[in-house]
């Protein structure tokens, strides 16, 4: 199922865009990739854990989730849990700290990142080097370079 066209700018990718990283992102072998979410998964998760930021909602919808680069993004299937650790940690006297974010998984090394959501940039906390850094300046932007920099 495919989301409405969208004009790219600002607001998020374009038509063309999205179709160049959907077929990339198709070429992953399988056990690179989670299945691609439903409108109900994707609703009943924003009843519960509040709305998904749209480049990403298209990408759960089109792709699924899986390798992007050198990260994993989270599948429908594993975005809850992974919210619920993330809010159950930030509570934690020594948490995350990163706040704003709509977290979309776990680096290598254990660490939260996801969509800022004022912003729109990709972050992520270094709990071992400390810090909130930028892995990308959109969540298109972090898709290309995971996806299109080797091509």
């Amino acid at each position: 199922m495919l989301l409405p066209p969208t004009d790219g700018g600002e607001n998020g990718m374009n038509d063309s865009k999205r179709d160049q990283l959907a077929d990339a992102f198709a070429a992953l072998p399988d056990g690179c990739k989670h299945a691609s979410a439903t409108e109900g998964q994707l609703k009943a998760f924003e009843s519960t854990f509040g709305p998904i930021p749209d480049d990403f909602r298209w990408f759960l919808l089109q792709c699924g989730g899986g390798t992007i680069g050198s990260e994993w993004v989270d599948g429908i299937d594993e975005l809850p849990e992974t919210h619920r650790r993330f809010r159950a940690e930030c509570e934690r006297e020594a948490g995350w700290t990163m706040a704003g974010v709509f977290v979309i998984g776990w680096d290598g090394g254990g660490n939260p990142f996801g969509i800022e959501t004022p912003t729109g940039k990709v972050l992520v906390e270094d709990h071992n080097f400390g810090g909130i850094h930028e892995l990308a300046p959109s969540f298109e932007a972090f898709l290309e370079r995971g996806l299109l920099s080797n091509r």
